[in-house]
């Protein structure tokens, strides 16, 4: 299942990524609010999201 993440514009909460990569180590994810329409990127470690 996706993480979804708050939008660092407005604060919308619980937005769904639009696309997402995974490797061994990373998940990374790009985001656009459906609000503010604002775009940003998140990069996480999987050993820190184990379950995603």
């Amino acid at each position: 299942m996706p993480m979804t993440d708050t939008c660092p514009n407005c604060l919308e909460r619980g937005i769904q990524p639009r696309a997402e990569r995974r490797d061994d180590t990373q998940i990374r994810s790009a985001y656009r609010c459906p609000h503010c329409h604002h775009a940003w990127i998140t990069n996480r470690q999987r050993t820190a999201h184990p379950a995603a």
